[in-house]
């Protein structure tokens, strides 16, 4: 399976056309998949002795830090490293002030692996955009469903908050014709939630809610929530 990554405009430089590349991961394996791998690559411990003996390596490495020392393995070299500022030469670890912290770094197996055999394949960059994923109408207590006009809704998700003083952004509920009506009344505006009052001149029938919020100067991008809403 190659690497997937993407390129995005790079704003720690002033040429417009420096990019870097991001890498888009695919997923994410715990413990009990990165055992299960194991298995499937003809491992023929179980996977309880596994966590057992895995439990006892991390147990050990966990102790040898802990002494001061540095952990070197093929794949991770793990250590210790103290942050905060000290006040001169006398001044000593304050536990207010400072604080002791773990740090790992790629093993020569692992950098040479991925120097070897790693294959990047380009993907398409996505741009962030606002994700509603669930409406609550207040006034009747459903998710996804009901719409009551002059009533508080509710939309939790992802990059939600907008610029409420541009009547390009905010939130919109989308008629069957394709009519847009925007929410004037706002009570919260935050990246994760919005709070507000429906617009009471809604008329009965089957809407989309967007959220609509700027990203760029000039770049206004919409997310539409995944439900039908409804307005009896």
């Amino acid at each position: 399976m190659p690497i997937q990554y993407a390129l995005f405009e790079n704003n720690l430089t002033s040429d417009p056309d420096d990019y870097m590349a991001l890498v888009q991961p695919i997923g994410t394996a715990d413990l009990d998949v990165i055992i299960e791998r194991m298995i499937r690559q003809g491992s023929t411990v179980t996977k309880a002795d596994t966590l057992s003996v895995l439990e006892d390596y991390f147990t050990a490495v966990e102790s040898m830090v802990l002494e001061g020392m540095n952990v070197t393995t093929p794949l991770v070299n793990f250590g210790a490293s103290i942050r905060g500022v000290f006040n001169g030469q006398i001044d000593s670890f304050n536990a207010a002030r400072h604080q002791i912290v773990p740090t790992a770094t790629p093993g020569k197996r692992l950098r040479g692996v991925m120097a070897q055999k790693g294959q990047p394949v380009k993907q398409e960059a996505l741009k962030p955009a606002p994700n509603p994923l669930s409406y609550l109408d207040i006034s009747t207590n459903t998710r996804n469903g009901t719409v009551t006009p002059g009533g508080m809704g509710q939309v939790v998700g992802h990059r939600l908050k907008f610029d409420a003083a541009d009547e390009n952004q905010g939130i919109f509920f989308i008629a069957g014709d394709g009519a847009a009506t925007r929410v004037a009344v706002i009570g919260r505006n935050m990246p994760a939630d919005l709070m507000f009052m429906v617009p009471t001149g809604l008329a009965a029938g089957d809407y989309t809610l967007e959220v609509r919020a700027g990203f760029a100067t000039n770049d206004v991008r919409t997310g539409g929530l995944p439900a039908t809403l409804t307005v009896s």
